[in-house]
């Protein structure tokens, strides 16, 4: 058996198999359009899930696209309004907007299939793929007029082209990790991740002459990066949010989320300003509640269980968990050494984390989902050695 299983692997034509995932993915999709209602609290409207920032985004692209407003007053959310308005311009049916966030999905599974191909083998990207596309928590995404599925399909995509980089590549890397930025705040972590995993590509290679100049121009940049960062961070009145609560929990009593914290943790503001370095005093100025909070937030973010889940969508995330994380470990240990897209790929799972422990009240655990694509590149092959040590002692 486990001779047949190599043969397979080396011979067969997976184009087949990669046809029969989409299908069953598709297929998926089709059954929670149909039975969504059965679902809690995922019932479709007109084949839509409209979120709590759903209307946000709706009301002020209509009010962009009637002059009511300018786009630059939204700094931290004007990439998926500008995504948004040429839908309700042209008043289209919001449920085309699901259909190409998911038309923009199958185009970026497949771009983690060829990562995963390029790192391991093609056996390590079909269960990459279907790992990706059978992921329940994150394909419903497609549904929702929220800037989740987007955020993270343009990533992988970005990923995709700096895998496989090519010089005229370059304009559309800008691009896309510009788009990146302009939907969530969080994707300038992509930047950060290109520019540490540059870093150490000059000093591995021995390029001091590119390092002196890599390292001044990053000293020049450095204010004027500070300085868009803040612009970001007032319109997202980050301090006031944060102590407001920093975990969000689910209070039995009301049916519904904490308003407050659950942890009975106060932080204390001596009105900071809402800035970069302001943060940062916050943070210093309660760093022992902070650092409680800290490794909490990461907890709950990476094991995404929820009480108000239900008892199904729990057993299947707990499921997916053993799944991912256990053979996370096998393939990350088995990753291509030195090569700058996985160092590029590793920073930014690891900038997500910490970001998540420093900022978002990630009470619904979504901010994982950000990096859950990635973290699959690795349990996949990961999930290949396990098969295979398997089928060995089985023959």
């Amino acid at each position: 058996m486990y001779n047949f299983f190599l043969k397979n692997i080396k011979y067969n034509n997976n184009n087949l198999y990669i046809i029969l995932i989409y299908i069953f993915w598709l297929i998926s999709l089709l059954i929670f359009f149909s039975f969504s209602e059965f679902i809690k609290a995922g019932a479709l409207e007109n084949g839509v899930k409209l979120g709590n920032d759903s209307i946000f985004y709706l009301r002020e692209a209509r009010n962009i696209i009637d002059g009511n407003t300018s786009i630059f007053e939204h700094k931290s959310k004007f990439g998926y309004l500008i995504f948004l308005i040429p839908f309700l311009y042209f008043d289209l049916p919001l449920f085309t907007v699901v259909l190409f966030q998911i038309l923009l999905t199958s185009i970026s599974a497949f771009c983690l299939f060829k990562i995963t191909e390029k790192y391991f083998c093609k056996l390590s990207s079909l269960i990459c793929l279907a790992l990706f596309l059978s992921y329940f928590p994150l394909q419903i995404r497609n549904f929702y007029i929220l800037t989740e599925i987007l955020f993270i399909d343009i990533a992988i995509i970005l990923s995709f082209l700096i895998v496989y980089f090519r010089k005229n590549y370059l304009p559309i890397i800008i691009i896309l990790l510009l788009l990146l930025i302009s939907i969530r705040p969080n994707g300038i972590l992509f930047l950060f991740s290109i520019l540490i995993s540059l870093f150490f590509f000059l000093i591995n290679t021995k390029k001091y002459l590119y390092l002196i100049f890599y390292l001044t121009i990053s000293l020049i940049s450095f204010f004027p990066l500070i300085s868009f960062m803040n612009f970001y961070l007032l319109d997202l009145n980050l301090i006031s949010s944060l102590n407001k609560g920093i975990i969000w929990g689910y209070s039995f009593e009301t049916n519904e989320i904490c308003e407050r914290s659950c942890l009975s943790i106060e932080l204390v503001n001596n009105n900071f300003p809402n800035t970069v370095f302001g943060f940062l005093k916050f943070v210093l100025f309660n760093y022992a509640e902070y650092s409680k909070i800290f490794f909490q937030k990461i907890f709950w973010m990476i094991i995404r269980l929820r009480p108000y889940y239900s008892d199904l969508h729990n057993f299947y995330i707990i499921f997916y968990n053993v799944v991912l994380y256990s053979s996370f470990i096998y393939g990350f240990r088995h990753q291509p050494k030195n090569f700058f897209s996985s160092r590029c790929i590793n920073c930014y799972m690891l900038l997500s984390i910490i970001l998540v422990g420093l900022t978002f009240a990630d009470w619904s655990g979504r901010f994982s989902l950000y990096i859950l694509p990635f973290v699959m590149i690795f349990s996949s092959h990961g999930l290949l050695i396990f098969i295979k040590k398997i089928l060995k002692m089985i023959n």
